[in-house]
Parts: C-alpha cells; structure tokens; sequence
C-alpha cells in the first residue's frame, strides 16, 4: 500500500467516524479516481452509503468488496449491518455468529448479536448475549443498549421513559428495532405490550410524526369496543370464517324450532359483520383526531 493510498484511507476513516459522509464523499471521489479498484476504498464508500441511508447503494459496493476480499472482517460487519437494516435476521445471524467465532472475545459482536435476539423476540437469548459480552467489555456500548432494551421491553408502562430518551440519544440506530418490536408484540397478539413500547417512543420523541401514527394506530387497536372483535383480529380470516359457519348452522337449526329467535340471532349475526367492518375504520379516525 503506497504513502497517499494509506493516508486517503486513515483520513476518509476518521471522516466515518465523526459521521461527516459529505465530506467521506470528496475526498473518496479523489483517491477512487486514483485508485479505482481498491476495496479499501470501496468498502469505505460502502459505508458512506449505508450511513446516508442508501441500503440498496451500500450493498451493491460491499458485493464488490466481498468479491475480492470475502474474509474482511470489516466488510462482513457491514454485510450484518445492511441484512439486518433489511431484517434479514437469518442471514445476519449467521454472519455474525462467524464473526464471534473468529473473535470470540469482541465484545461489540455479542451487543450486535443480541439485537438479532430482540427483532426475533428472544430476551433471555439477548440478555445471555450481553451477559457475555461485558464480560470481555463491562463498558461496551452494545451490550449495555441491548440490555437496556429488553429492560424497556418487559417493564411496566412509564417507568422507562428516562432510559429509552438516553437509549435513543446515544443509539439512535435503536429505534428501527423499537418499532420492529412493536409491531412484532402486534401481531402476536400482545396489543397492550405493542402500545406501551409505541407510547414510550413518542414520549422520547414527540416530534416523530411516524411514532405518534403508530402509537394512535396502537390505541385504536387496544380500544375496549373492540373487544368482540377478539376473536376475529385472534385468528384472523380462520377466525371470521369459523365464527360465520357457526353462525350460519346455529340459525338454521333454531329456525326449525323457533323461527322468532332464529330471525333475531341472524340479525345479531348481520349487525357483528356491519360492526367489524364499519366501527374500526371510525374509531382509528377518531383516535387520529383526539
């Protein structure tokens, strides 16, 4: 490696780590057009992608990266970073599981790790995760933010708003997987656990318009008029379709023996359907507007 490659290198890395991409961006432009098949350089232009945003950009150059380096440490790191920016949770594990066996005392991959467990739902994994990575590190800021996030996962509504602001300030790249995790509790059924984490989120930032939307879509959902609903949002069409054959033969048999009855329940039938087609759609407008 020559002299200016070196320096180009150790200038654009210093440039990473204060997160100065448009300034990453010039100075690579000059040193590719130097060198242009480097994958030093082209790494580092990976990671100016990735840090502005550009996934898709990011990962196209990494490819190159990994075709003439596939055993760079750094470049698989990204590799992880890009798969679970796209949670590709399958893929990221088993790149960073690799990672942990070449360095099986880095710290920073077991914080990394841990949050693979989280998206997945897995805190007693994760929590195992950081337990074991502060042992290498009692300081490192991965493991200490996976911890504290499952903490903010499992305890009572309000007693984390001061822990999740500090979380999101120094780990904003956390809120991704805080969403994830919400939606994640949703759509396993546990509504009060999925709005209890959105409320937090918009507690520690009330200016994020996509947060309030969440949480007001979360308060919809938990709202006690839908509670006869249940059924339905519990086992989804399965559910609706169970509940109307029920329906159907329940008003067929009594109408063999009371025709009265029979009438009323299939008008009960009739004004369920109208009411989990109509009323949902209402309260999550109304919920908009409060």
């Amino acid at each position: 490696m020559t002299g200016s490659l070196q320096q180009a290198i150790a200038e654009i890395d210093a440039l990473l780590e204060r997160r100065r991409t448009a300034q990453a961006r010039v100075r690579l432009q000059g040193a590719l057009a130097e060198y242009p098949n480097d994958w030093r350089l082209i790494l580092q232009a990976s990671w100016v992608e990735y840090l502005d945003r550009h996934f898709d950009a990011a990962m196209a150059m990494l490819q190159q990266v990994l075709a003439q380096a596939p055993q760079s440490q750094p470049a698989r790191a990204l590799l992880f970073e890009l798969q679970l920016e796209k949670n590709e949770l399958v893929g990221a594990e088993q790149v960073i599981v690799q990672l942990l066996r070449e360095q099986p005392e880095a710290a920073h991959y077991y914080g990394r790790y841990a949050e693979v467990m989280i998206r997945a739902m897995q805190l007693q994994k994760a929590r195992a995760l950081c337990r074991e990575g502060l042992r290498y590190n009692a300081d490192d800021p991965s493991c200490l933010a996976a911890d504290s996030l499952c903490d903010l996962i499992e305890r009572p509504r309000g007693a984390t708003s001061h822990s999740l602001q500090q979380l999101l300030v120094y780990h904003p790249q956390w809120l991704r997987t805080l969403v994830l995790v919400a939606v994640t509790l949703h759509d396993r059924g546990d509504y009060n656990g999925a709005l209890r984490i959105a409320q937090e989120l918009v507690r520690a930032q009330p200016d994020n318009p996509d947060l309030v939307q969440l949480a007001a879509e979360l308060k919809a959902t938990t709202h006690w008029s839908l509670l006869p609903l249940w059924p339905l949002r519990r086992w989804g069409w399965g559910g609706s379709i169970a509940l109307w054959l029920l329906g159907m033969v329940a008003v067929h048999t009594l109408a063999r023996s009371n025709p009265v009855a029979a009438a009323i329940l299939g008008f009960c039938i009739f004004g369920y359907a109208v009411y989990s087609w109509v009323w949902p759609p209402i309260l999550r407008r109304w919920v908009f507007k409060v």
